[in-house]
């Protein structure tokens, strides 16, 4: 189904916003209201396209003995049920991660029961009983280090911790305490005899979380320095990670490396803000790969990169590979039962501003809603594998922020893109058919 665009008389348009926001929440008329972006369509559909998905999944499925499959997503803004989705291709998303001895994504939102402690504008929030719906997708390792992870406080994040710990999803890079946020997160894989350790940090572009007091809710942070470059008769500020938290993330490595057989980082990185004036942000500056091959270096087997809410490229450093940006995976950031989405269009500096467009027509930008599902397959601690789903994310209608395994024409797409911006690090990768596949 498709609106009709209607313009809006201006004083009807300064009534709607003028309104209360709560008489608003009152009516319940927004899904029935053509304004409301979250279900105002926009593009015309894609044309249907047959694709025995079960076939193809079941085929990428096939083990041998010994064989240890890891899937690995990008940010998660969660907090509607997607899981009983029956279409195909969203369905078969699921069963990868669910298939996989482990499923990692990085949780960029809480489990708690307070919504009054919500502190900045986004509410990215569902209640402790959704753990079980996060538990449905396969998920069962998270990174917890990022710059929403304290959004409802100190006692919203012990909540969500808890609520982790209930539903046995493994969790690394926020504690009650900051030696509990740099502990590793531990399973061990049944079946396997295999020890998995999760470490996880956030680099932001200021010391805004950085941990005050080391016996509170904490984050493991890398925060950054700045100092002043003399080149060309000129001085200029050069910025970068702290040297001393890098390597208090290399210490931490070697203790937790003694005592796992797979050691996977994460590492959240915003190195600048998202506003939309420093352009798409796919390309890591050079100054911020430091932190991701020092991790290598002092032992980790994956390290995987989150934060800058598009793909950048993949390095095979020493054997190991790094994915500088997974991307998003779970995009419901713009849910207007929570937040009132058309408020969000009209103020988000990372929403693109195009001319001539009106705002309930602004969609994100298509590299914040496409990427890839890496799977990754080990035996007897040897890599074999890494393979490379194109995934896209509904970026309007009733399930905006869901994702799905991509067409023919945007999953060549979205590879095409992957070997260009992993090309620089001389990385490989090759098509096969619906996939990608990194050469080792």
């Amino acid at each position: 189904m498709s609106w009709i665009h209607r313009t809006l008389p201006l004083a009807a348009g300064l009534s709607l916003l003028a309104a209360p926001l709560q008489a608003q929440a009152k009516v319940d008329l927004l899904k029935d209201d053509p304004r409301a972006i979250h279900l105002r369509q926009i593009h015309p559909a894609a044309p249907a396209e047959r694709i025995d998905w079960a076939g193809r999944i079941t085929e990428l499925l096939k083990e041998e003995p010994g064989d240890l499959s890891i899937t690995a997503v990008g940010d998660m803004i969660f907090n509607q049920p997607i899981t009983q989705l029956p279409q195909p291709e969203r369905a078969g998303l699921f069963r990868l991660m669910q298939e996989a001895d482990l499923a990692y994504g990085n949780m960029e939102f809480s489990l708690n029961d307070l919504p009054e402690l919500q502190r900045p504008f986004y509410n990215f929030r569902a209640p402790r009983d959704f753990r079980w719906e996060l538990a449905r997708t396969g998920i069962n390792l998270v990174s917890q280090a990022n710059n929403h992870a304290l959004d409802f406080g100190p006692e919203g994040l012990k909540e969500c911790l808890q609520a982790l710990d209930q539903a046995n999803i493994t969790h690394a890079g926020a504690g009650t305490t900051l030696a509990e946020a740099h502990a590793p997160g531990t399973l061990e894989l049944a079946g396997h005899k295999t020890r998995v350790a999760l470490l996880s940090y956030m680099r932001y572009w200021t010391a805004k979380y950085r941990s005050k007091d080391a016996s509170a809710p904490s984050l493991a942070t890398i925060d950054p320095a700045v100092i002043l470059v003399a080149k060309d008769g000129k001085v200029e500020a050069v910025e970068g990670p702290q040297e001393a938290d890098v390597k208090t993330m290399e210490d931490d490595i070697v203790l937790a490396r003694r005592h796992a057989d797979l050691l996977l980082v994460s590492l959240h990185n915003h190195d600048v803000t998202h506003h939309r004036a420093y352009g798409i942000q796919d390309t890591t500056p050079p100054n911020e790969e430091i932190m991701f091959r020092r991790a290598v270096e002092a032992g980790a087997d994956f390290v995987l990169g989150t934060g800058p809410h598009v793909l950048r490229g993949i390095e095979i450093y020493r054997g190991r590979p790094i994915f500088y940006s997974l991307g998003d995976f779970i995009y419901q950031y713009r849910t207007p039962e929570r937040i009132p989405a058309d408020i969000l269009h009209q103020r988000d500096i990372e929403m693109p501003r195009p001319t001539n467009v009106s705002v309930w027509d602004r969609r994100e930008s298509q590299e914040v809603l496409q990427t890839v599902m890496v799977r990754m397959v080990t035996n007897q601690g040897k890599l074999k594998r890494i393979q490379l789903l194109p995934i896209t994310i509904d970026d309007e209608g009733s399930l905006y922020g869901v994702p799905r395994l991509a067409n023919s024409q945007r999953g060549a797409e979205i590879l095409a893109l992957m070997q260009k911006l992993s090309a620089p690090y001389g990385t490989k990768i090759v098509i096969k058919g619906w996939y990608g596949e990194v050469v080792l």
